[in-house]
């Protein structure tokens, strides 16, 4: 039935509409003076929408599986998740020298063995040759118990054949230690036996300088020296247990070469300084072309640039039950001060793991090949750069690499929780909780939950992303593909400085979002944002629930909006609680629904102040878009359940297909702003009832696009 132009025929139409829905009664006048359907359909019969299929959503959250937590780790409850803790309630104590407390241990203890009342150690291995040397001895030692060494020099290091033992008292030892393959050497504890290193061209403390069995380095320190504090090279290999490498410079630990092995434990790299008057490196870990490590009971604190950094083809280390803290940035620019970095084909394999404090990025995985799996892990705390208030990202991936996570809080970090950037990147989350993202320091930044851009990809299952800033999860330009599934992004923060924004999900720019079992509660502005030609979303079994203003302007409080261009494919749809609109398409927009129940749609607060004409109140408008929908129920709308107009810069017409559905308890039924509307297209087995109105042709103010600049 096509409505004829003018009031007088409009009229008619309305009562041939109401014909059509089995009204019996005559109404009398309308708002805007359409005449009003006072007697609805028939009475209230079963919903015909199938309700989304979310099996936890009376719990609110997915069943995110960080609990049960790692030995030694403790439970945190309170909020939605159960997370784990790897110190006590107050923290990690302050030690004393020699001690350090580490991951999932209660307190302090000894780096290595406690220190013995004697000056050597009490474990030293039966087996072999043991070499002596006490820093007090008398001069002219030939290094036995009774006649010790009196210092590094005096023992000939190259002659040392595999086996040997080199037994450090207490007491502080200038030089180096060149090792054999094979050879030991064991300090009393690392308290009290000191390597304070060389004034010399000697490029680190400890060097391992043949190839075969593992070296191995126990019980001491390595403190202050003018040098690196340990080097392995050219495929051979060293164990240290119970090492303390303190302000050592350039590097703690530094191993190359393809078939290098560095195995850790027990062991603390902290303040490494910066070399020279370029004031590069200071790096307490670096690994690359083509070594390993493999480090357990770790701490990596306070040093500059990197904290651990693994680079090049067929590099690799694997962590677990590591600290990695309070990386500083450069000086020079105040830049860097990451935490980990994996670059150019390197790969990271890490469980049980804090990291904490650093600066710029917690996790950098950079080019095509690089890789890090984590679990049972925390990223927190990445502060800003100094220079420019910017950068803090928890998890930054580019270029190729990817990144995979189970288990795994991201919290408290700076302008994204975790970004992946340009072709190929990946990132793949499980069990994990992204959470409280600040803005970058001017506060005129974001503080995005998950940013994912560049034709990188995102797969994520059982994920939380919640109280970030400006938006939760914002997936942009052509060939971006984000997968997410029993995921909720919930509680997005207008920008701090200005009040604008708070998505909880953004598509935009020729991205793609495949989406299921996902809710999306008291975000601010628009819950699910897809905008701009190319850009495509499919969703099913999704609750849009409590959508709020932003506040810089108690404007918007969208559901969901389509605009210019983007397209939506969604089935098992509910939205409740929204400030303005439900399901606005706007400038080109398109989307084909199935099941989709809108609920309680109120008007914006600034009705009354600032927005009189844009306080809209519909459950669905379609404003030059198309939107057809089958098996649908509206209801509770405080101005139109479906709002019907051209979208006026472009002249473009609507075109809305109903079927199959009720839209009740509204102010007016359908608002329809285009001249000659077919009505049957809005009346194929589709119920009016209890709304004030059923059909009005009164001109309301029409939605308009929402900015995308800035995302």
């Amino acid at each position: 039935m096509v409505v004829p132009k003018g009031d007088w025929a409009l009229k008619a139409a309305v009562a041939a509409l109401v014909t059509l829905l089995g009204c019996g009664d005559d109404g009398g006048p309308g708002d805007g003076g359409v005449a009003d359907a006072a007697t609805d359909s028939a009475a209230d019969g079963g919903s015909r929408v199938t309700p989304p299929d979310i099996p936890w959503l009376a719990e609110g959250v997915p069943p995110i599986m960080i609990a049960p937590c790692p030995e030694g780790w403790r439970e945190v409850t309170g909020g939605d998740v159960t997370e784990c803790a790897p110190y006590p309630e107050l923290g990690p104590e302050a030690c004393d020298a020699g001690e350090a407390h580490f991951l999932g241990e209660s307190t302090c203890r000894p780096i290595g063995d406690p220190c013995p009342e004697g000056d050597y150690a009490t474990t030293l291995p039966a087996d072999g040759t043991t070499i002596y040397v006490k820093a007090d001895a008398a001069t002219g030692g030939d290094g036995s118990l009774g006649s010790p060494f009196g210092g590094l020099s005096d023992v000939n290091w190259l002659s040392l054949a595999a086996g040997t033992t080199v037994a450090l008292a207490k007491g502080s030892y200038a030089g180096t230690v060149p090792l054999r393959a094979g050879v030991r050497v064991i300090g009393a504890c690392a308290r009290d036996t000191v390597l304070t290193g060389i004034d010399a061209p000697v490029p680190a403390v400890v060097t391992v300088t043949s190839a075969g069995e593992p070296a191995t380095v126990r019980n001491l320190s390595i403190v202050g020296p003018p040098q690196m504090g340990v080097q392995v090279n050219d495929g051979r290999a060293l164990v240290l247990e119970g090492v303390l490498l303190d302000r050592t410079i350039a590097a703690g630990l530094l191993v190359l070469g393809t078939g290098t092995v560095v195995t850790l434990s027990d062991t603390v790299i902290r303040s490494t300084l910066r070399r020279g008057d370029l004031q590069t490196f200071g790096r307490g870990i670096d690994v690359e072309q083509g070594a390993h490590l493999e480090a357990s009971r770790l701490i990596v604190s306070d040093n500059s640039e990197f904290g651990i950094f693994v680079g090049g083809d067929d590099t690799s280390a694997t962590l677990a039950d590591a600290v990695v803290r309070d990386t500083q940035p450069r000086s020079r620019d105040g830049n860097s001060g990451r935490g980990i970095v994996v670059d150019g084909g390197a790969h990271v394999d890490g469980s049980r793991m804090l990291i904490a404090g650093n600066h710029d990025v917690g996790v950098m995985v950079r080019l095509s090949g690089s890789t890090v799996t984590l679990s049972d892990s925390i990223i927190r705390n990445t502060q800003l750069r100094p220079t420019g208030g910017v950068g803090g990202r928890g998890v930054n991936i580019e270029d190729g690499a990817s990144f995979e996570g189970t288990r795994v809080v991201i919290a408290d970090n700076h302008s994204v929780g975790v970004f992946a950037g340009r072709a190929g990147a990946t990132v793949t989350l499980t069990d994990v909780v992204v959470r409280g993202t600040m803005p970058e320091g001017n506060g005129l930044g974001p503080g995005r939950g998950i940013a994912v851009r560049d034709a990188a990809r995102l797969e994520a299952t059982r994920l939380l992303v919640t109280q970030n800033h400006q938006v939760g999860v914002v997936v942009i330009e052509e060939g971006t593909t984000a997968i997410l599934s029993d995921t909720v992004v919930r509680e997005t923060q207008p920008e701090a400085s200005l009040g604008a924004a708070g998505r909880g999900i953004s598509v935009q720019w020729g991205a793609h979002l495949d989406g299921s079992r996902l809710v999306i509660v008291r975000n601010h502005e628009v819950g699910i944002f897809v905008g701009s030609t190319g850009t495509t979303a499919d969703l099913a079994d999704v609750v849009v629930r409590d959508t709020q203003p932003q506040r810089s302007d108690d404007q918007h409080g969208t559901a969901v909006q389509l605009q210019e261009g983007g397209r939506l494919d969604g089935a098992r749809l509910h939205i409740d609680g929204a400030a303005s609109i439900g399901l606005n398409l706007v400038a080109g927009a398109e989307a084909v629904l199935e099941d989709i129940a809108i609920t309680h749609v109120v008007k914006a607060a600034c009705e009354a102040t600032t927005c009189p004409m844009r306080a809209n109140g519909f459950a669905t408008a379609a404003v030059g878009s198309t939107l057809r929908m089958t098996r649908f129920e509206f209801r509770d709308a405080a101005t139109c359940g479906v709002f019907l107009a051209p979208y006026a810069p472009s002249g473009e017409a609507p075109s809305l297909d109903l079927r199959s559905g009720v839209i009740a308890e509204s102010a007016i039924g359908a608002c329809i702003q285009v001249d000659g509307y077919d009505l049957d297209r809005l009346t194929d087995d589709v119920e009016y009832r209890d709304n004030g109105t059923n059909l009005d042709s009164t001109t309301l103010p029409v939605p308009d696009t929402l900015d995308t600049a800035g995302f």
